[in-house]
C-alpha cells in the first residue's frame, strides 16, 4: 500500500482501495501517459524517478517536475475533458499505485486528512510551476534546476554530495528552459563557485546551501 494512503486514510478505507487499486511497474524511458490520453485514475509512485513535461506553444516539450517515491501523477487532467496535459516518463524502474477516479473521488469525499493533504498537494504544485512560470537569470535557473533533483531524488545513500540520480544536461536545459550550451556554461559557473561538481554524468552538490540561496534568489 502506498505510503500516502496509509498515512491519511482509515484502515477500512485502506482495505477497500487496496481491493481496487492496481500495481504497475515501469522500465527506464517508460511512458506511464501520454498527453491527450483519457484520464482513468491517478498513479501513486511507491517506488522510482519520474520526469513530467508538457507541450510549448512552440511544439517543444518541456519540463514541469521531477517526482519520486509518494509523489502523485496524473492529477494535472482533472476537469475540462479530462485528458492528461502533461506526459509522465520513468528515469529509472519505478513501482506505482495506480487508482481508478472513481475509487480516488470516494477516499477523498470520505477520509478528511486525505482530502487534505491533496489540496496542500495541489497548492505546492501551483507554486512550482509559477517559479517556473518566472523570468530569472539563467545561472539561478540552473540551481533551481539542481536543487530540485536533490530535493526530489536526494544523495546517493553511499556518498554526502552525489545525487542519487542526476538530470541529463539536456533534460536540465529542458526543464530550465533555456538551450543545452547555456545549461552547461551555468553548471560550469556553478562548478567554479565550488557549489557543485561535475563528474562527467553526474553531479555533486558541495555547497546546498549557496545552491538553495540561489535558487531562490528570485
Amino acid at each position: 500500500m502506498h505510503a500516502v494512503i496509509e498515512k491519511y486514510c482509515s484502515k477500512e478505507w485502506q482495505d477497500f482501495i487496496c481491493s481496487h487499486c492496481e500495481v504497475r511497474n515501469y522500465k527506464a524511458a517508460d511512458m506511464i501517459f501520454k498527453i491527450g490520453e483519457q484520464i482513468e485514475g491517478l498513479f501513486f509512485i511507491n517506488e522510482g524517478k519520474v520526469k513530467v513535461s508538457t507541450r510549448t506553444t512552440k511544439g517543444n516539450t518541456r519540463i514541469i517536475r521531477l517526482a519520486s517515491n509518494s509523489d502523485i501523477l496524473g492529477h494535472r487532467g482533472f476537469g475540462g475533458d479530462w485528458t492528461y496535459s502533461i506526459n509522465a516518463q520513468a528515469l529509472a524502474p519505478t513501482a506505482i499505485t495506480f487508482i481508478p477516479i472513481k475509487i480516488f473521488n470516494q477516499t477523498v469525499k470520505t477520509n478528511p486528512e486525505f482530502g487534505f493533504y491533496m489540496m496542500m498537494f495541489f497548492a505546492e504544485e501551483l507554486r512550482t510551476s509559477e517559479k517556473l512560470a518566472k523570468q530569472l537569470p539563467v545561472k539561478n535557473f540552473i540551481a533551481y534546476v539542481v536543487h530540485a533533483n536533490y530535493k526530489v531524488f536526494g544523495f546517493d545513500q553511499d556518498s554526502s554530495t552525489k545525487l542519487s540520480f542526476s538530470l541529463s544536461r539536456k533534460d536540465i536545459a529542458n526543464m530550465a528552459g533555456i538551450s543545452c550550451e547555456s545549461a552547461v556554461r551555468a553548471l560550469l559557473s556553478l562548478s567554479a563557485d565550488k557549489i557543485i561538481r561535475l563528474d562527467n554524468k553526474e553531479i555533486h552538490i558541495l555547497d546546498l546551501e549557496a545552491l538553495f540561496e540561489l535558487s531562490e534568489a528570485h
